[in-house]
């Protein structure tokens, strides 16, 4: 992606001809990306507490016949406390993620100045910035639909709400999940577990019994058993995680031709 972001993009790429660049890259590319999906949530819990602000809405009651029809309590939406708590801590999410990208960008100046070849950094942070720009592109259109969703006089505001932060959260789950997948890299907590059940096994390949072209023989038996059974199971992950984001568009469908029913034209159209 990082080579079709921006003009001789691919330049770019061909440079990054160490490891220790590929990941400093990967860092910076999913710090940016951090920071965009934060700001977007930020942007949202902001909609939703300026709309309680003018409608003045917090967790209103309804009535018992719209909780028979719907099998639901009698308070829907989120007090104002729980918004203001919400909005505090992204808000610290996104200020901590800005200032780690900081730290990346003054890091990278001076890393820079010893590549070989060189790469200006504006350069590089304008391909990395497009990069995940055009990654989220269909996560901000869907957030202005869903905004829009957000101010229409529905009967089902929390059903909506969380459902659009699900699906956006979990889109933002499986991208990260491609990249891993297309790394082979598990996360460090998974990747690590598995690694511990090794530990029983290098005890019994350490018996005196067996000679080294067998035990050599045994370790890539088992290293490329591992290495599938990790490429595995991120595979059942993104497949799970798919599932989960075809149910919530579901659901908004759902709740959308709910609104074609009970809304007028006028609000149907500002969908």
């Amino acid at each position: 992606m990082l080579s079709n972001s921006i003009e001789d993009g691919n330049t770019i790429v061909q440079r990054l001809n160490t490891n220790e660049k590929l990941q400093f890259v990967r860092q910076m590319t999913e710090t940016t990306n951090n920071l965009y999906y934060f700001d977007l949530q930020r942007q949202l819990w902001q909609d939703y507490f300026d709309l309680d602000i003018k409608e003045n809405k917090w967790a209103p009651r309804v009535s018992k016949c719209f909780v028979k029809q719907h099998y639901t309590c009698r308070t829907y939406g989120f007090p104002k406390h729980i918004v203001e708590q919400r909005l505090q801590t992204i808000t610290q999410q996104f200020q901590r993620t800005i200032n780690e990208l900081q730290q990346y960008i003054l890091q990278s100046e001076q890393n820079v100045k010893h590549w070989q070849p060189y790469i200006h950094p504006a350069i590089l942070f304008n391909a990395i910035n497009e990069c995940v720009k055009s990654a989220q592109q269909q996560l901000r259109q869907e957030f202005d639909y869903k905004k829009k969703m957000l101010a229409l006089d529905s009967n089902d505001p929390k059903q909506i709400w969380q459902t659009t932060v699900s699906i956006l959260k979990t889109k933002a789950q499986e991208e990260i999940l491609r990249k891993r997948i297309f790394l082979r890299r598990l996360p460090s907590a998974y990747d690590k577990t598995i690694n511990r059940s090794m530990d029983y096994v290098q005890l019994m390949l350490s018996n005196q019994v067996l000679d080294k072209d067998r035990r050599a023989s045994l370790v890539s038996n088992y290293s490329k058993t591992i290495t599938q059974y990790k490429f595995d199971l991120m595979t059942l992950n993104l497949d799970t995680i798919q599932n989960i984001i075809r149910v919530h568009q579901q659901l908004l469908m759902d709740l959308r031709n709910k609104l074609v029913l009970c809304c007028s034209e006028l609000l149907i159209q500002a969908i």
